[in-house]
């Protein structure tokens, strides 16, 4: 077993951001998101044996005065390179869902919607998020992305 290397297998790190777009919004409309950081810290033997690490139900707030759509989208093509430069890990190996559903879908640098409502004042949404591991290709590094959410009215 590859025990001797867990404690520096991988290190994952998501830096959640939140973003506004207005689009072709009336002038009233307010718009707002919140999401924290988000660090999966050291995958262990427990996590590579799963072939993932998740986290599951993430809130991000939303504030609206008029019905919206909210989007997801990484500014990264893909969640970095390992120590000795020899792997990049794809971005696609960060997937992300509704809690309350079933479908995983891969991040893309394309916004993805994720919802949308004609509710209106304040809320909160939560997403659940897994990274994909994989022994045999996966090399020590710290790997991030920078994710996005971006809220515009309907």
């Amino acid at each position: 077993m590859r025990s001797g290397l867990l404690r520096n297998i991988i290190l994952v790190l998501l830096v959640m951001t939140a973003g506004m777009m207005l689009g072709s919004a009336p002038a009233f409309a307010d718009q707002m998101i919140t999401a924290g950081d988000l660090s999966l810290g050291i995958a262990g033997e427990e996590e590579f044996l799963a072939g993932y690490v998740l986290v599951p139900r993430l809130p991000v707030f939303w504030e609206s005065d008029t019905p919206w759509t909210l989007s997801v989208s990484s500014l990264d093509p893909d969640l970095g390179v390992s120590n000795d430069a020899s792997f990049v890990k794809p971005l696609g190996d960060l997937l992300w869902r509704l809690s309350d559903e079933e479908v995983w879908r891969p991040m893309s640098q394309d916004p993805q919607e994720l919802t949308w409502s004609f509710e209106m004042g304040a809320g909160v949404i939560y997403i659940d998020v897994l990274v994909r591991l994989d022994w045999l290709s996966d090399a020590p590094g710290i790997y991030r992305a920078d994710i996005v959410f971006s809220m515009a009215p309907l």
